[in-house]
């Protein structure tokens, strides 16, 4: 079943990311994020055919929040979070990582940068 497929894909994810450090996934979009903190997210398209009948590419976005947008000091931070992301998501594809830009969620801006990443999955 997909929703299977892709339940434990974004799993899969939070346990790669959850070696860098507890309480910074989130598998959904929070009302207020609590930075530093990474967020996965379904990437476009979400699934797309394989190379076989059974074979899937799923996508994820995980978008990287390292604080507010006005603080000098979270460029580096972010930049920390993005190797030790790349560095955690060991059995994915990194397919690129966005220019760090300012993101506002539910009122409130922070630093951030999304990282696009995707894997062959079978039914």
């Amino acid at each position: 079943m997909v929703s299977n497929l892709l339940s434990s894909a974004r799993q899969e994810i939070s346990l790669q990311l959850g070696t860098i450090g507890e309480g910074l996934i989130y598998t959904h979009i929070p009302q207020r994020p609590n930075p530093p903190c990474f967020v996965v997210s379904a990437g476009s398209p979400y699934l797309e055919e394989g190379e076989t009948f059974c074979e899937f590419r799923c996508r994820f976005d995980i978008l990287i929040l390292s604080g507010h947008a006005q603080n000098e000091n979270e460029t580096d931070n972010l930049d920390e979070l993005i190797c030790s992301a790349v560095d955690a998501l060991e059995t994915w594809d990194i397919e690129g990582v966005e220019q760090p830009s300012q993101y506002e969620i539910n009122g409130a801006y922070f630093l951030g940068t999304k990282i696009t990443l995707s894997q062959d999955k079978t039914l």
